[in-house]
């Protein structure tokens, strides 16, 4: 399949890596709250509540024209009397320290939406800020800095790093990073080609990922991952491994037959096959097809996967 015709595939997405991340950390608290763990060494229990707060800004130059920027997360975690605000961001591209400028512009900008003003003074507060890189990469520092010189004295403040390439997959389900799933296929970028070129290792990173949704399944059924978060991480992994395996037709056709086959057996989608979806109303057969249907293209815009995602909210709270 030519990779033009490939992008008429329900699966594709143009920003399945912005996407996965964003729908993730807007919609799966429960995951997200490990990542903030894991970031910060943190110990959020299951009492944190998660405000996501808004993550657009406009960055203003000497020309007096605007920039919109977005984003990858700003958010606070509220638990018992502790209240932080956070700031994540993640990065497909390789690492080369510019994205560092674009991470005080944000959380410059969030400092001054925030900002408290009196007489005599301006108080800003930066956002705690973590950096997770999907590429892997051996420039990157484990921890980054950004230094600020004022006529009064120099601050600084650290943005840890975070690299899928530090983790096996016994480590994300060790540590409960669930959120890296559906990025671990850059862990196997370079070998792409290669794994592609020979059954036998094709094969073997298909059943690698039968073992990931076996034990994702497991950890839902024992209450270590809601059942919310189970079917994004399944969704966004396929979507993702899609975007990177472009040019790979036997890993997309095996591993995807994999994921595919996972996420029409969905719990949302059980739903929809039972009529519970919007939209069944003209039979079992087209309520069907329509709510499959509906699944594709909630795959293809991450807008719409959001709304459907808090379509299953109302239902499992029913």
């Amino acid at each position: 399949m030519a990779n033009e015709n490939k992008m008429n595939d329900p699966v594709y997405s143009g920003t399945a890596y912005d996407d996965a991340f964003r729908t993730m950390e807007s919609e799966c608290d429960d995951i997200l709250i490990q990542l903030v763990n894991y970031f910060f060494n943190e110990n959020y229990d299951a009492n944190a509540k998660v405000k996501r707060m808004r993550n657009e800004h406009f960055v203003e130059h000497e020309d007096n024209s605007e920039d919109k920027r977005v984003t990858d997360s700003h958010f606070i975690i509220q638990n018992g009397n502790v209240s932080k605000r956070y700031h994540l961001e993640c990065e497909s591209s390789r690492y080369d320290g510019t994205i560092l400028v674009r991470v005080f512009e944000y959380n410059a900008q969030i400092a001054l939406d925030t900002a408290e003003t009196g007489i005599s003074e301006l108080h800003i507060k930066f956002p705690y800020t973590g950096l997770l890189l999907l590429r892997e990469t051996t420039r990157a520092p484990q921890t980054a800095k950004i230094i600020i010189d004022t006529p009064g004295g120099s601050a600084t403040y650290e943005v840890p790093i975070v690299k899928e390439s530090d983790f096996t997959i016994d480590t994300i389900f060790e540590k409960r990073l669930y959120i890296l799933i559906p990025f671990f296929i850059f862990n196997f970028e370079s070998r792409l080609h290669e794994i592609n070129e020979d059954d036998t290792k094709s094969d073997e990173l298909a059943a690698f990922y039968s073992q990931i949704l076996d034990r994702l399944e497991k950890e839902q059924k024992e209450g270590r991952l809601s059942e919310l978060s189970y079917s994004v991480i399944i969704k966004l992994t396929n979507s993702v491994m899609f975007k990177l395996s472009m040019k790979n037709e036997n890993i997309q056709r095996k591993v995807g037959d994999v994921m595919g086959g996972k996420v029409i057996d969905l719990p949302e989608i059980r739903l929809y096959r039972k009529g519970k979806s919007e939209g069944y109303a003209e039979g079992v057969a087209e309520g069907i097809a329509q709510s499959e249907e509906k699944y594709k293209d909630v795959v293809l815009e991450n807008e719409r996967l959001r709304k459907e995602v808090e379509e299953l909210k109302e239902m499992m709270a029913k």
